[in-house]
């Protein structure tokens, strides 16, 4: 027994650590009143960029920078980002995590709008969102992972709220242990 944990590697959380990346995928926005459309679902590409810092070994700040289009008959953009709190498990290669954001959204719908008894072109919202991933650690400074997203954008023009999922891969560097 004795022999086995001699040989064991040690496995280590890090405090203070710092990550930056980005990443490309799917979205799907789901109008909830507020976005000129009578689609019931906008399919698109989404990307991000994000940084995180480790607060304790266990939680980490997170700060999203993120956009996406949804091409579809009534072109839609989105565009924001947020704050949040994390909660990481970095003990393994295979980090998974969970966190929680809020933040500022701008959505765009580019045809039609501004018409007479039509919703603006651009509209500022709330948004808050749940976020699930998990990264591999392919060396020290570089990890590859997936991500998922959802999350409601609220205070809409028309009242009611959007809805936005997303899926992303993901890339990021990371330094401060």
């Amino acid at each position: 027994m004795l022999s086995i944990l001699a040989l064991a590697p040690e496995a280590e959380a890090y405090e203070r650590q710092w990550h930056v990346g980005g990443g490309l995928g799917y979205s799907l926005l789901l109008p909830g009143g507020s976005i000129p459309t009578t689609a019931t679902s906008l399919h698109g590409v989404g990307a991000a960029v994000h940084g995180t810092y480790g607060l304790s070994d266990a939680f980490n700040l997170m700060v999203q920078v993120d956009g996406s289009i949804a091409p579809g008959q009534t072109p839609v953009l989105l565009a924001g980002g947020g704050v949040g709190i994390g909660y990481v498990i970095d003990v393994l290669r295979w980090v998974p995590w969970a966190g929680v954001m809020a933040g500022g959204y701008a959505v765009s719908a580019l045809d039609p709008c501004g018409a007479a008894g039509e919703t603006g072109c651009t509209s500022g919202r709330l948004g808050l969102s749940g976020l699930v991933g998990v990264d591999y650690q392919v060396t020290r400074s570089f990890t590859l992972g997936a991500s998922g997203r959802y999350g409601v954008l609220l205070l809409g023009p028309k009242g009611g709220y959007d809805q936005m999922i997303g899926a992303f891969l993901r890339a990021e560097y990371v330094w401060g242990y």
